[in-house]
């Protein structure tokens, strides 16, 4: 049985404060228990085996060695770890691993060897029915006693990920190459940390880097056998689209949002979370990018999407993919990838929320929970207080669709809650930008250049009248939700003010009889015209102040 405590256990959490404990322990380092184990003369009698006189053996000799003493390694079992020889891929990990210059001399050989035994002993308490294979809720057990309380969907995506056979189960050298990537993560994390319990962005960037060129010589090695490219599309490493491009601070910042349940650091378990979602992320790319370019055109990025289940217009995802394309190469590269997909796969997964639609009591309910709009700036999260409910209602009653006796919209399709949340996130990129003491609203004096830069300019009496229409408190000052909707209703009238202008014979939502809006009337003197310009429109639209609700 996979036991959580116990002295020798390799299987028993660490007290020192190295995330290699479980499943990811080092088993038994005593130097000199070590040395018996490396004199292993089974073991010296393979590499003279296969080393053909030279003192090293290659990837081949490797698999062959491996195969010659592959009884040693289930001595002491009553059933084979062994079904099959290893996987060419694993060889690839075990010669990065454990190698130089793509070959092992004996001394890594040996050192190669003693570490699958403490992989032997470790996959065996995994495997507590002695199937021979470890099942995916046994390897869930098996983490959770090694402190990463991974949810049923990632434990099953880890699994995936190395189950090369496709049998629902990780046989002894797929454990292998599972445990020897994850060393990587854990070593960086080790290293970063030292000790302490959490990362902030600048660390979680160093942690990435540094697993990238760990895993260089893997790359290498993959990229010089025919036949493994599968095996490379979910391995980080440097040159893993051509020339070296380091990850984005952003891209930190972004991934920490996703994971860090609301703080500005990650935790271990969150890290191996982000890590399983980069992986998937990873081989998610390399399948997309058909052309092998490291950046995806808009037909590869539409098909992201429409893979994932989110049908959206390629408009829209033009729009969104210009958003992330922050070096204007009009593509979307690897980093950008991540920081798309971080985004929207929050949206992907609440998808299960809309059986059809939803009213504003549940969109107000959604947008309390929803991250994407989320921001890291000067070091610290911005972060939204909840929506109001009047906001909720102008937001469907613009991205809506009207149904038949409704003035308004009043329900939501997922659809349209997609093309509302890319509407947020634009609206509150402009927002920040202006929020100059970072205090999570706006100043007074700066609503007009947010108003201009949405395209929309008009004259200071017309913007106070705007922002005193909305600034109830009088703080001078609009949080965001006070001025989503403000701006929600200067569009609105913007729209009725250049459709009149187009065609100054079509009605609009406001009287049709009113002289603002540019009808004759009689005068004493005979027919008149009353014309406002735009700046006056919105003086006298927004003389009253918004204190009633969209019902």
């Amino acid at each position: 049985m996979l036991s959580p405590g116990g002295a020798g256990s390799p299987l028993s959490p660490s007290l020192s404060p190295s995330k290699k404990r479980g499943l990811f322990s080092d088993g038994d380092q005593d130097p000199m228990a070590k040395q018996v184990r490396m004199c292993n003369p089974e073991f010296l009698c393979a590499f003279r085996k296969f080393d053909n006189g030279l003192g090293f053996i290659d990837i081949g000799g490797l698999a062959n060695a491996l195969e010659f003493v592959k009884l040693s390694i289930e001595a002491g079992t009553q059933h084979s770890l062994m079904h099959r020889p290893f996987q060419a891929s694993t060889c690839c990990w075990l010669l990065a691993r454990f190698g130089c210059q793509h070959r092992l001399s004996l001394h890594q050989w040996c050192e190669l060897m003693d570490y699958l035994s403490n992989l032997k002993t470790i996959f065996l308490q995994a495997d507590s029915d002695r199937s021979g294979a470890i099942e995916f809720a046994e390897l869930h057990r098996a983490f959770q006693l090694s402190g990463v309380y991974f949810d049923a969907a990632e434990i099953s995506e880890v699994c995936q990920s190395y189950d090369a056979d496709k049998d629902g189960t990780l046989e002894f050298d797929e454990f292998v190459q599972m445990r020897l990537e994850w060393d990587y993560y854990i070593a960086a994390w080790d290293r970063k940390t030292q000790g302490a319990d959490r990362i902030a962005p600048q660390q979680l960037l160093q942690v990435l880097e540094e697993i990238k060129q760990s895993l260089e010589p893997l790359g290498a090695i993959l990229g010089s056998q025919s036949g493994l490219t599968a095996s490379m599309t979910g391995v980080f490493y440097t040159s893993m689209f051509g020339a070296h491009s380091p990850f984005h601070i952003g891209t930190c910042e972004r991934l920490i949002i996703r994971f860090g349940q609301g703080s500005l650091y990650l935790n271990f378990e969150q890290f191996c979370s982000m890590m399983v979602f980069l992986k998937e992320m990873k081989a998610a790319f390399s399948s997309l990018d058909v052309k092998g370019t490291g950046s995806l055109d808009l037909p590869e990025l539409c098909n992201a999407f429409w893979r994932a289940g989110i049908n959206l217009p390629e408009a829209l995802i033009l729009q969104i993919g210009k958003s992330f394309d922050t070096d204007l190469s009009g593509g979307i590269e690897f980093d950008e990838f991540i920081q798309m997909t971080a985004e929207w796969h929050e949206m992907w997964k609440l998808q299960d929320r809309f059986s059809s639609s939803i009213a504003a009591e549940e969109l107000q309910r959604l947008m309390g929970t929803v991250q994407v709009i989320y921001q890291v700036i000067n070091g610290s999260m911005q972060t939204l207080r909840p929506f109001s409910m009047n906001t909720c209602r102008w937001l469907i009653a613009k991205f809506g669709t009207c149904q038949a006796g409704e003035r308004f919209a009043q329900r939501l399709s997922y659809q349209e809650f997609l093309h509302l949340v890319q509407f947020l996130k634009e609206c509150y990129f402009t927002f920040i930008r202006f929020d100059f003491d970072r205090v999570g609203s706006l100043g007074a004096e700066h609503l007009g250049k947010v108003l201009a830069a949405f395209g929309l300019c008009l004259s200071p009496e017309a913007v106070d009248n705007i922002r005193l229409s909305y600034d109830v408190d009088r703080s001078n000052r609009l949080s965001f939700d006070e001025f989503l909707q403000m701006f929600l209703e200067v569009q609105l009238y913007d729209q009725c003010f250049s459709s009149r202008e187009r065609n100054p014979a079509i009605l609009t939502p406001l009287n049709p009889l009113s002289p603002i809006l540019g009808q004759t009337f009689a005068t004493g003197a005979g027919s008149g015209l009353v014309v406002l310009d735009r700046s006056a429109f919105f003086s006298l639209v927004f003389a009253v102040p918004r204190q009633l609700t969209l019902d």
